[in-house]
């Protein structure tokens, strides 16, 4: 990966993959990397960002705090998610377009969700076929669908993903634009 300069109080220090520790790490070096509108499009969320903000600021108040000087012989992270045994608390969400964001997009996705043992999901605008992933993605998959006025695409999008043992479905619900989501 490519070097970001970041700038603490006194000297400019060279940010790389390697020293990414947090989450605003990964963001500076994506924005770095990344053309303009790929990066916002990753980093941005709906409408005028309010969630976003009130889920951001709820995981700031989420404190990790290990178990130090305790038995670590036999730890079990697993979980299960949507009926899918899982070995850690959390999944690869499905994200449309990743490769506009790496080459290799969903497979790479795909092949750390198999490699950790958790659920990978893709969206139906990926860049790659449900059926090209399902031989990568060898744990639980998740489709995500998005209703088209098309009822025969519709169908045939959910006949594909079954076919490729995607095991979970979720479908997305968006209000349309012009209706504001400040009364709801």
């Amino acid at each position: 990966m490519g070097a970001l300069t970041r700038e603490p109080k006194s000297r400019n220090i060279e940010l790389r993959l390697r020293d990414c520790h947090n989450f605003e790490d990964f963001r500076r070096l994506a924005k770095k990397r990344l053309p303009s509108p790929i990066f916002h499009y990753i980093d941005g969320a709906a409408d005028d960002e309010v969630t976003y903000r009130r889920n951001s600021a709820a995981f700031e108040d989420v404190d990790l705090v290990p178990n130090v000087l305790r038995g670590v012989e036999q730890i079990d992270m697993g979980v299960e998610v949507m009926g899918q045994k899982l070995a850690m608390p959390f999944y690869c969400a499905p994200t449309a377009l990743q490769r506009l964001f790496h080459h290799e997009g969903e497979r790479a996705v795909a092949r750390a969700a198999t490699r950790y043992g958790t659920m990978f999901g893709i969206s139906s605008l990926a860049t790659v076929s449900a059926e090209e992933i399902a031989p990568i993605a060898s744990g639980p998959k998740m489709f995500q669908f998005y209703f088209h006025k098309d009822r025969d695409l519709n169908d045939t999008l959910l006949e594909r993903a079954r076919d490729a043992n995607f095991e979970v479905m979720v479908s997305v619900v968006r209000k349309p634009p012009s209706i504001s989501c400040r009364g709801i």
